[in-house]
């Protein structure tokens, strides 16, 4: 596969962001097959593949290697990917989904390379779009044809994801299939959006109850997964309200913020809280009693 040379500016310029990153790495670097390391800030796609300049001691050494001689990259997070998952979590999905559509862009020339974050953005975009209704176009994303090429780690996950989001025949056979993505996922983030998605699937269906067990179980057992964690929440906050245990669900929103005071997620939690609360209203006085003269 060939790129264009702004799209492979434009890579380089993605990658050259990565230190601002959420999942941070000890140390990035790709590492070839052959058991070669290589630092990541050395790698810079081409039109054949990439190209990377090995500095040791005075001597410079130029390398040109394929996706497929990569055994495993090891790369923060984007910047930008971090604040689509917040647009995510806030509701802001059109946002996320036109910014996740660049960053797939942008990171093209990493697609085929194991650990690289091209994945990862294609994932999100398929999330959002799931999360705005748009259920069998997030699905799409996932069809055979676009998985040509990946790596049978990025395949499994992208596959298993789309049965996430996918609309089921039932939703009975779509809990079961999912449960059982959640149980053998090696991917914690995947195992918790299952649960997110059996909370969804069990609110649509009409048990609310079933639903925010689900929800909470993100928040308890996934709270690495801050995204998904708040989301749980949030979700699971609204799901009490609907089953008239509004001011549960207040308690819980206060407990969150109490324990993650620093969170990106506070203002979209405040806001949820506030959007629970009864609303407080103000009594009008009492007329005042006549006097015995007036009245006489």
């Amino acid at each position: 596969m060939t790129f264009s040379k702004p799209r492979l500016v434009f890579a380089a310029s993605l990658l050259a962001l990565l230190p601002a990153a959420v999942h941070a790495q000890a140390e990035e670097e790709f590492v070839l097959r052959t058991g070669r390391r290589i630092p990541a800030d050395a790698v810079k796609p081409s039109a054949g593949g990439f190209t990377a300049t090995v500095v040791t001691g005075a001597s410079a050494t130029k390398l040109d290697f394929k996706a497929s001689e990569v055994e495993q990259a090891f790369l923060r997070e984007p910047t930008e990917l971090a604040e689509a998952r917040t647009q995510i979590a806030t509701d802001k999905l059109l946002a996320a989904i036109a910014a996740l559509a660049r960053i797939e862009e942008g990171l093209l020339p990493y697609r085929e390379v194991p650990g690289a974050w091209w994945a990862r953005a294609r994932l999100l975009r398929m999330d959002a779009m799931a999360s705005k209704g748009d259920n069998k176009a997030a699905a799409a994303l996932a069809d055979a044809k676009e998985l040509e090429g990946l790596p049978h780690s990025t395949s499994t996950m992208l596959s298993d994801f789309k049965t996430i989001v996918a609309p089921g025949d039932s939703p009975d056979g779509k809990i079961t299939a999912i449960k059982d993505i959640a149980k053998r996922s090696t991917d914690p983030w995947i195992s918790a959006r299952a649960w997110l998605e059996v909370g969804n699937t069990n609110a649509a269906h009409g048990k609310m109850e079933e639903a925010i067990k689900a929800w909470l179980r993100v928040a308890v057992f996934n709270p690495a997964e801050r995204d998904l964690a708040v989301r749980g929440t949030i979700y699971a906050a609204r799901g009490m309200q609907q089953i008239g245990r509004p001011q549960d669900g207040v308690k819980l929103l206060k407990d969150y913020l109490e324990d993650h005071v620093a969170s990106p997620y506070a203002p979209a939690i405040q806001s949820e809280t506030s959007k629970l609360e009864p609303k407080k209203t103000t009594a009008a006085p009492a007329p005042e009693k006549a006097s015995e003269e007036n009245s006489n």
